[in-house]
């Protein structure tokens, strides 16, 4: 874990990276905790990225810092199976674990988290209001935070940021029919180039 302090928005943030959690599948994966230090209790926010995303790709670092200078607790994490590593946190190196992603194993993931918020081993702890919990979601994050947030009664509120509002809203019959009988589909990831697959077990697991 890299834990860094340093003034932000006229108050000092703590900041704990690359925590290293277990998923129930096998996978290690990673989160932060943006805080100021200074045992006020504080609302906690845990936030969820999209599809292609990982908790440190464009401004959620800026929104992390944000949110702890106003006086929130903000967790923020990758997903087990988005195609990141705990030694490769930015990069899709693992385009296998990409391609076996699905919407129980997100959920689980968060799930996790949560658990991890609410137990001893969670590193602000004496900062964090667990009655005041928030699920924040960005695209799929979203749709994933909705769902944890039906299923979870630990949640009290949910934000979503330009979130799915249904998972097969683009998926044709023909589309379907063409994925089951290849068994995986290619898409396009337009800032790195590469081409990431996706498996039939995603439609699979969805319906």
């Amino acid at each position: 874990m890299d834990r860094q302090k340093w003034i932000r928005f006229g108050r000092m943030i703590t900041r704990e990276r690359n925590i290293i959690l277990q998923s129930r599948h096998g996978r290690p994966f990673l989160a932060d905790v943006y805080y100021k230090k200074d045992g006020e209790l504080k609302p906690v926010v845990v936030f969820s990225h999209g599809f292609k995303g990982f908790k440190d790709w464009g401004p959620f670092d800026m929104v992390a810092e944000r949110f702890a200078g106003a006086g929130f607790v903000y967790v923020k994490f990758s997903f087990s199976h988005n195609g990141t590593t705990v030694d490769h946190p930015m990069d899709f190196v693992d385009l296998e674990a990409f391609g076996n992603d699905n919407l129980s194993i997100e959920l689980d993931d968060l799930g996790v988290v949560l658990d991890w918020v609410f137990s001893d081993d969670f590193t602000a702890k004496a900062d964090a209001d667990l009655r005041s919990l928030c699920l924040i979601g960005h695209s799929r994050g979203g749709g994933i935070s909705l769902l944890k947030a039906k299923e979870d009664a630990r949640v009290e509120k949910v934000c979503t940021w330009g979130s799915v509002n249904e998972f097969s809203k683009f998926w044709s019959k023909e589309e379907l029919e063409k994925i089951k009988r290849d068994g995986v589909v290619f898409v396009g990831n337009s800032r790195t180039g590469q081409m990431m697959p996706i498996k039939w077990q995603l439609y699979e697991n969805y319906f």
